[in-house]
């Protein structure tokens, strides 16, 4: 063991900021982190999965919110063990052995690998896993009956997730800590906090960087009903249901455009922005009565030149069937040369009260039915939440955004997708 300490904290000591070493350095059984996205908390705890086998001396679990965030935390442990000249006696996809026999496993929200695991768990990015509850129930009591440590940490997301359920209770059982982009800045961190401004609206800044979670009490479409419907793009989970293989969406494309297996038929919804509002493209396909939204782009303070540039190329895809598009204001002309360019595929939608109401409907019972599911996408969720259902004085309901700097733009264009998605308006695709 002392061999390892004295390798590990000249190590520690160059590689960490001072925020970073604070919370590695926190001896408590039960650690919390409410912290900015982008200041390096998943590659301190790569270091930390290191410590807690080598100096801890038990077996380490880390159960991330989505696949993509478990290969990273792992590339980064691989990194530190290359940094420490620590060879692995087994290293392969999400689990590496020391020497000594601890091992280090990472995955991504499967509660089942976690069942009888003996020794520390820390669960990334928690407030972004899907079925937090589920995985918490079935996880701690098996780790705490063996003295395991857990260590809890994301970027906040509602107030009414497991994540936030911990951070905000009065237990004194919990060590919490709250790291801002401002206080990684403070400890030397390098950022350009401006830039980031400029990407995001200050609701989405202030849960993002400031570890403010979103206000959901009064969203229209509550979080209890979008997370059943959330999946990983990454998981096979995904690739099975979708695609009736062991293909992802990128391999998928490959071999539609090869010719080996039918075209997958895409509908895509566009709601139009330029300055203040971004541009917001949803990607959906149909399969077995579900509208499944394969990828959601936006483009901020795009000229309309180029915007019209990149939907034309959408439009010239075999496998777009439809492309609905807000016509409406600054949409007008985007719609015009699109619909003259390809009228078989390009829908206009007014957005006025009516047609705004039915798409808002139609929304949350695709939810309350589950039949839509979307990506785990924290910008996405954000903007569904974001949407409230008032009345006007003429008893008229309307449904707006309640933040100030965008009007629910991926919700919006989600929902021109699920339109023309569902019913009749296309094929139900069943793969063969």
């Amino acid at each position: 063991m002392n061999r390892y300490i004295d390798l590990l904290a000249p190590y520690i000591k160059k590689t960490l900021y001072p925020f970073q070493l604070k919370f590695l350095v926190d001896p408590a059984r039960w650690r919390i982190a409410n912290k900015s996205r982008q200041i390096g908390l998943s590659y301190t705890l790569g270091i930390d999965a290191i410590s807690g086998a080598f100096i801890r001396d038990r077996n380490q679990l880390i159960v991330s919110a989505s696949k993509m965030n478990a290969e990273i935390v792992m590339d980064y442990i691989r990194g530190h063990l290359d940094s420490l000249e620590l060879l692995p006696t087994v290293d392969k996809e999400g689990y590496i052995e020391l020497p000594g026999g601890r091992h280090i496993r990472v995955c991504s929200t499967n509660w089942r690998t976690a069942r009888g695991f003996n020794g520390d768990v820390y669960l990334d990015e928690f407030a972004f896993t899907i079925r937090d509850h589920e995985i918490w129930r079935a996880m701690v009591p098996s780790i705490t009956a063996v003295k395991g440590r857990v260590t809890v940490i994301s970027t906040p997301k509602s107030r009414i997730d497991k994540f936030w359920q911990i951070f905000s209770s009065k237990s004194s059982k919990w060590s919490k800590h709250q790291i801002t982009i401002h206080d990684a800045i403070r400890d030397g961190f390098p950022v350009d906090i401006e830039e980031l401004r400029e990407l995001f609206d200050p609701e989405e800044f202030a849960q993002a960087y400031e570890c403010i979670p979103l206000d959901t009490a009064e969203s229209y479409i509550p979080y209890n009903l979008i997370e059943p419907c959330l999946y990983d793009p990454l998981s096979d989970a995904f690739a099975a249901t979708l695609m009736g293989r062991n293909l992802n969406v990128d391999t998928a494309s490959s071999s539609l455009s090869s010719g080996r297996m039918p075209l997958l038929p895409l509908v895509y919804g566009v709601d139009i922005g330029r300055t203040k509002d971004e541009t917001a493209i949803a990607e959906t396909a149909r399969h077995d009565g579900i509208t499944w939204c394969l990828s959601m782009k936006s483009w901020q303070k795009t000229a309309f030149s180029v915007q019209k540039e990149r939907l034309m190329d959408i439009l010239t895809r075999p496998s777009t069937q439809i492309l609905a598009i807000d016509k409406g204001g600054i949409g007008m002309n985007l719609h015009e040369d699109l619909s003259f360019a390809y009228p078989a595929k390009v829908r206009g939608v007014s957005f006025a009260p009516a047609v705004k109401e039915r798409l808002a409907k139609k929304m949350r019972i695709a939810f309350e039915e589950k039949k839509i599911r979307i990506p785990n996408d924290p910008s996405l969720v954000s903007h569904i939440l974001s949407i409230k259902r008032t009345a006007n004085r003429s008893s008229v309901f309307s449904y707006s955004s309640e933040s100030n700097e965008h009007h629910g733009d991926k919700f919006w264009a989600l929902a021109l997708a699920l339109d023309y998605s569902e019913g009749n308006r296309i094929v139900d695709f069943r793969f063969i």
